[in-house]
């Protein structure tokens, strides 16, 4: 069955690691699904992985565009509603882990990198796809995070505070959506996420991609529990919430 028949997905980081298995999962949904990419290695990587689940379900559609870069997703925005008119599922999959320092002797330059990575990327796509919701008062916005937003871990602290940033950013966008139709989600996934790149060192309880991607789905059609919730604590394959 495809729950997603006509939805206009767009994932940002879908040529990532967990970013893949969530685009295969929603485009076996039906869904259309748009990436934004810069590398082209990546980008034909990502087609050739859902190449059997795009033939029958939905299409993936990849676009160039830099999420870092607040003019080339402008062009990205002007250029996805020329295409398909709208966006009605968004998901941020986005983010760099980082480890090295302590906070109290952490180079600048690393830090901006972490702030960069974790968190301008987010808001740029804010930018780029809630604006889009709020012009139709509708659509459902995703925001994958992990643990590291209530968890602290010596010499990792700088993605600690970015991720409880982008857990706040998730609250923001909801209390600012009051009064529309627009649902805002941040998933949080505690474990480490199953990948086609992690081979080794895997709990076979853990998340995979897709199992996320099928997360996503279900909250769209309003199928998962608390569905009205923001924020999602995801655990394991076993007590994924339903």
């Amino acid at each position: 069955m495809e729950r997603l028949k006509d939805c206009i997905a767009v994932v940002a980081g879908g040529t990532g690691s967990v970013g893949e298995g969530v685009v295969r999962a929603l485009i076996r949904d039906g869904a259309t699904v748009v990436v934004p990419y810069r590398n082209d290695a990546k980008r034909e990587r990502l087609e050739e992985y859902v190449r059997d689940v795009a033939a029958d379900s939905g299409r993936l559609v990849c676009m160039p565009a830099n999420i870092g870069d607040l003019e080339s997703m402008n062009e990205f925005r002007r250029e996805l509603v020329d295409r398909f008119g709208r966006v009605d599922l968004g998901v941020a999959c986005l983010g760099g882990w980082y480890y090295g320092y302590s906070l109290h002797n952490m180079p600048a330059e690393h830090w901006d990198q972490v702030i960069n990575d974790n968190l301008r990327t987010h808001f740029i796509c804010v930018r780029t796809l809630v604006s889009l919701m709020h012009e139709r008062h509708q659509g459902v916005y995703v925001m994958i995070n992990g643990g590291a937003a209530e968890l602290i871990a010596p010499e990792t602290g700088a993605v600690s505070i970015a991720a409880a940033a982008q857990l706040m950013t998730a609250r923001v966008l909801k209390q600012e959506a009051r009064g529309t139709d627009i649902r805002i989600h941040s998933l949080m996934v505690y474990n480490p996420v199953k990948t086609r790149d992690r081979r080794t060192e895997v709990v076979d309880d853990w998340l995979s991609a897709e199992e996320v991607g099928d997360y996503i789905t279900r909250l769209y059609v309003g199928s998962a529990s608390n569905t009205d919730k923001t924020i999602h604590r995801l655990y394991t394959s076993s007590n994924l919430q339903r």
